[in-house]
């Protein structure tokens, strides 16, 4: 049976201030990341979803405000925030060094595209022959530099995944966080570690912002990062229950109070956040990203 393409969710712009503009994927469920658009100088693009018919939006806001794409960020290696890199040819694309090299060695494996369509079956049609552009390699500072004057760069590892960078715009005082904030959607740890994401999250809470523009979700104050701290705090107790009174992961899950986080999109999430904090606590390897059930999202799309 062939597979029938999806629609997929409605963009929607939103200019938090000025110069900057949100294009917010969806719901921000699995593979519905967003992008960031920063119309000072360089024109600069954060992230780029996961399709080029997504990333078309991108290109349609920046021509509708008569710009066009003079530089590309992503924050980070996951396929739903780099898959629309193909539709910036000649457009210079960097990222942390981390990320290019995992990056340049994700889009030579062969089996990626099947892996990412069996993964978010959702997507499957479009999946199947999935590729991207690989961004080039520049130091935080160098980015920083590249950047609109008067942003900053902040560098994040082995937090969400082995690299993240977020960028703070004092002026305005918005964030833009990349996926290390998810705003009403569950986040994923499973190539990262939890306590360092949570001590990540301290950094960006100090900064005070007033608008954050997560990874996915739609525009938040600083009670999403604070929102985002007590569920990390309570993954981690739970964590340190399994330790403490040799419980596996799944009982400790079973009992989980998410205080605020009830409610948020992907709530199988957790689990596999439990697993990487016990691991983390345990000083046992975790090799959850290999055996991530398919309705606990993809390795790749997170």
């Amino acid at each position: 049976m062939t597979a029938v393409p999806v629609s997929t969710p409605v963009r929607q712009e939103i200019e938090v201030a000025d110069g900057v503009v949100a294009v917010v994927n969806g719901d921000g469920g699995a593979g519905l990341s967003n992008s960031v658009l920063l119309l000072g100088e360089p024109t600069t693009v954060i992230d780029t979803m996961l399709l080029p018919e997504m990333a078309a939006d991108i290109v349609t806001a920046l021509s509708r405000r008569g710009r066009a794409a003079e530089l590309v960020v992503n924050t980070h290696i996951h396929t739903d925030h780099i898959g629309g890199n193909v539709l910036f040819d000649g457009v210079p694309i960097v990222t942390h060094p981390r990320t290019a090299t995992g990056m340049r060695r994700m889009l030579d494996e062969p089996g990626l595209p099947a892996l990412l369509a069996k993964v978010m079956p959702r997507f499957a049609a479009r999946l199947a022959d999935w590729e991207s552009r690989a961004a080039e390699p520049m130091s935080p500072v160098g980015i920083e530099h590249a950047l609109p004057e008067t942003a900053r760069v902040l560098e994040f590892t082995d937090s969400h995944s082995a690299a993240d960078l977020a960028v703070w715009l004092p002026a305005a005082q918005v964030l833009v966080t990349g996926d290390l904030c998810f705003a009403g959607v569950t986040p994923l740890a499973v190539h990262g570690r939890v306590g360092r994401w949570r001590t990540a999250l301290d950094q960006l809470i100090a900064l005070n912002p007033k608008v954050i523009l997560p990874g996915h979700g739609r525009p938040a104050g600083i009670e999403a990062l604070r929102e985002l701290a007590d569920y990390f705090d309570r993954v981690l107790a739970a964590a340190r229950l399994a330790d403490a009174e040799q419980l596996s992961a799944e009982t400790v899950w079973a009992r989980f109070d998410p205080g605020p986080a009830a409610g948020w999109l992907e709530p199988a999430r957790t689990l596999v956040n439990i697993q990487v904090a016990l691991a983390e606590i345990s000083g046992r390897p975790f090799q959850g990203e290999h055996r991530v059930r398919q309705d606990q999202d993809s390795p790749h799309s997170h």
